[in-house]
C-alpha cells in the first residue's frame, strides 16, 4: 500500500471513530495526515431502506448555516444587509448567518472564537447544508499552520454534522490588485480539506475586485449593493457546481 493510501486508510478510520463517537472535538491536521494527493473521505452515504422497512415520507426540509468571517457578516451594515440574510429572504431557506467580524481558522474575531468555536452553534441549527468562506483574517500565517486550522476545523463539522452537505468557498480579495499569497494559500488550504471529507468546494472569483463603487469607505467591506453583487455571484457559483438554494 502506498504512503498516500494508508495515509488516507488512517484518515477514514478516525473520522469514522469521530462520527461514531458523537464527538465534536477538533483534531490536529497532523493526526489526521492528509495531503492534497490523498484519497478523498467519501460524501456522506444515503442508506437505503432495506427490505420490509418504510422509505421516508420525505427529505429534511433545507436549512443552511453560513461560517465566515466580516464580509458574510455584513459589518458596517443594517441588520439583514448581508448576502446569507438576503438569500434566505429570495429562496424562503433558512439561513443562520454565525459569520464573526475577524475570523478565520486560526484568527480569533469579534466573537471571541475562530471559525472552529462555532461548530456547536451550527450544530444548533440543524443544518442540511453548512456553507463556510476562508478569510484574509488568516493572513501572516504559515501554510502549514493554515493548512492543519482548516484541516482541523473541517474535519470537526464533518464528525459533528455526518448527514449535512459541507460547501466550502474561496477567499474573498477586494482590492483592485493582485491577490497576495495568503488569499491563494487560505483559499487552497480550504479546498483540500472539504475535498477531503466529501464535501464540495466553490471557486466563486473576485466579484467585486473591481468594483471600488460597490465597497464602503474602508475599501474593504461591501456596501448593500455589494452585498447584492455577491449574493448573485455566490448563487451562480453554487449552481455551477450543482448546488440549488
Amino acid at each position: 500500500m502506498s504512503k498516500t493510501r494508508a495515509r488516507a486508510a488512517v484518515a477514514v478510520l478516525l473520522l469514522t471513530l469521530l462520527m461514531s463517537s458523537g464527538c465534536a472535538a477538533t483534531v490536529p491536521a497532523s493526526e489526521v495526515g492528509l495531503d492534497p494527493s490523498a484519497t478523498p473521505f467519501p460524501a456522506a452515504p444515503v442508506r437505503m431502506p432495506s427490505a420490509g422497512e418504510t422509505a421516508p415520507a420525505s427529505v429534511p426540509a433545507p436549512v443552511i448555516v453560513t461560517i465566515g468571517d466580516s464580509i458574510m457578516a455584513g459589518y458596517g451594515l443594517d441588520p439583514g444587509e448581508d448576502w446569507p440574510t438576503l438569500l434566505a429572504d429570495r429562496t424562503g431557506v433558512p439561513v443562520t448567518n454565525l459569520a464573526c467580524s475577524g475570523a478565520g481558522f486560526i484568527a480569533d474575531g469579534d466573537c471571541g472564537s475562530d471559525f472552529a468555536g462555532l461548530i456547536d452553534a451550527a450544530i444548533a441549527a440543524h443544518p442540511t447544508m453548512v456553507i463556510l468562506q476562508s478569510s484574509d483574517n488568516d493572513d501572516g500565517q504559515s501554510d502549514a499552520d493554515l493548512d492543519n486550522a482548516a484541516m482541523t476545523t473541517v474535519v470537526a463539522l464533518r464528525a459533528a454534522l455526518p448527514d449535512a452537505r459541507i460547501v466550502g468557498l474561496s477567499t474573498l480579495w477586494n482590492q483592485p490588485y493582485d491577490a497576495p499569497d495568503e488569499i491563494v494559500s487560505s483559499t487552497i488550504a480550504l479546498q483540500t480539506a472539504v475535498d477531503a471529507v466529501g464535501g464540495t468546494f466553490v471557486d466563486i472569483g473576485q466579484p467585486l475586485q473591481n468594483g471600488q463603487d460597490l465597497m464602503q469607505f474602508d475599501d474593504e467591506h461591501p456596501t448593500a449593493a455589494g452585498q447584492q453583487v455577491l449574493l448573485d455571484a455566490i448563487t451562480s457559483a453554487l449552481a455551477g457546481a450543482g448546488i440549488y438554494v
